[in-house]
């Protein structure tokens, strides 16, 4: 008996991780062709769990998952404005763990010639304590969806947990299998089986508790996600036969995690804002979800603030999001991405007064960091030169320039004049402009 307790202890002893690996790659067998079966009845917290467990690394002759509870609990409460005891925590977790011991899945392998058809379960026993520490032991034979996969779907188990229902994880998890696709495509009868939809709810039921939610939940993370409905013939006029959602397909270097979290922020809203084929009060309950806070809140705020800025935060006081202060604390590439997102919007015509003054401080910021780098590596062997390939303001001013001799007085009017002045310009039908800002491009 003291021996099989040491011996637990030791197991234990093992795991003394205190980081959890954020990003899931989950075997795409078992997404394709398991996940929907093992998963039903699952909820939000179990699918969040489950994520975690897939994730992490596996220990100790590939027998073992330790997972440090304290940062799963982190993870799955942040931004939610809810507490719960450590205790009542590990009772709602262990619940979860349990299921996954009825995970049961199949596989295939070859070997040349040969097929050899797998079924088992996944893990063989759970454990988790007040000790902050999670166990789950593997199924030996199950061990090549974890260490032995081809292909995966990845994703950022942070963003999973931030979404709101189940259903939007569901989605979320096919959405990224074709992630640098960019479409994924269900019959009525998969979209039902793979979310899970209760057998009552008809095509408006799914719609409006489904459908909706899911992609104001999602709207963040895929950008301008789009919805069409198909159709089949039917007795009388026509029928509802599947879904395709599609969205601008990510790069496969694209990294998932890494950037700071007010330029994840900042792309989160932009993708919100900037998508055609959400209404204007569901972009609001969008930015509603991904702030955490009750819905209507946005819009609500919009209506008695008119803050000028299309980038909504009702959470926030603060006027400017971009002050130099700020934007000198950022990488010229991540200032690069938000200064062409930005003049893709001064170009349509959408920024309004306050986001001036930001796209000014952005391109100003990011002329002046590599005009800096330029000087500073002049004599290096391999000096700083920036790339032709992305076209900004602040790069167009660069290559007109003699580095060793500009007044930054005259960059700074110039920016400030092509700003005004390409405003709207991609808008050629009517001139949306504000009034005072066509004045100053007539004038100039």
């Amino acid at each position: 008996m003291g021996s099989e307790k040491e011996k637990k202890n030791q197991q234990l002893d093992i795991f003394e991780i205190s980081n959890i690996n954020n990003i899931a790659k989950i075997d795409n067998r078992v997404v394709t062709e398991n996940f929907a079966k093992f998963s039903k009845g699952w909820g939000a917290f179990d699918l969040d769990w489950w994520t975690i467990a897939m994730s992490q690394p596996v220990g100790h002759d590939d027998q073992y998952i330790a997972i440090p509870t304290e940062k799963v609990k982190s993870i799955f409460l942040r931004n939610k404005h809810t507490h719960e005891s450590l205790k009542d925590f590990v009772r709602r977790s262990n619940k979860s763990l349990s299921k996954f011991l009825d995970i049961k899945i199949d596989f295939e392998q070859e070997d040349k010639d040969k097929l050899a058809m797998i079924t088992a379960h996944i893990f063989d026993a759970s454990y988790i304590d007040t000790d902050y520490k999670t166990m789950l032991k593997i199924n030996q034979t199950s061990r090549p969806v974890f260490n032995q996969f081809k292909s995966w779907t990845r994703f950022p188990v942070s963003t999973m947990a931030s979404l709101h229902t189940a259903y939007s994880k569901r989605l979320f998890i096919y959405l990224k299998q074709w992630r640098t696709v960019g479409k994924v495509s269900f019959t009525l009868e998969e979209f039902r089986n793979n979310l899970d939809v209760p057998k009552s709810y008809k095509p408006g039921s799914i719609d409006q508790k489904i459908i909706m939610p899911a992609l104001e939940d999602l709207a963040p993370y895929f950008y301008q996600l789009k919805l069409e409905k198909t159709y089949a013939k039917a007795k009388r006029g026509r029928k509802l036969s599947g879904y395709v959602f599609s969205f601008r397909p990510e790069p496969k270097e694209k990294k998932d995690v890494g950037l700071s979290k007010k330029i994840e922020d900042w792309f989160a809203i932009y993708s919100i804002v900037d998508n055609r084929y959400l209404s204007q009060e569901h972009k609001f309950r969008a930015v509603d979800r991904y702030r955490n806070v009750r819905l209507g809140s946005t819009k609500k705020y919009y209506s008695k603030h008119h803050p000028q800025t299309i980038f909504l935060d009702p959470t926030s006081k603060e006027d400017r999001k971009y002050t130099i202060a700020t934007l000198n604390t950022l990488s010229i590439t991540s200032l690069q991405a938000i200064a062409i997102a930005y003049e893709e919007l001064l170009k349509k015509g959408k920024l309004k007064e306050w986001d001036f003054e930001d796209l000014y401080n952005i391109e100003k910021s990011l002329f002046c960091k590599q005009v800096s780098l330029m000087i500073e590596t002049s004599n290096a062997k391999d000096p700083y030169k920036p790339s032709e390939k992305i076209h900004t303001i602040a790069s167009r001013l660069i290559s007109k320039i003699d580095i060793d001799k500009f007044e930054q007085s005259k960059i700074d009017m110039e920016i400030k004049i092509i700003i005004r002045k390409e405003f709207g310009s991609f808008v050629r039908v009517e001139d949306h402009r504000p009034p005072e800002v066509k004045a100053i491009s007539k004038d100039e």
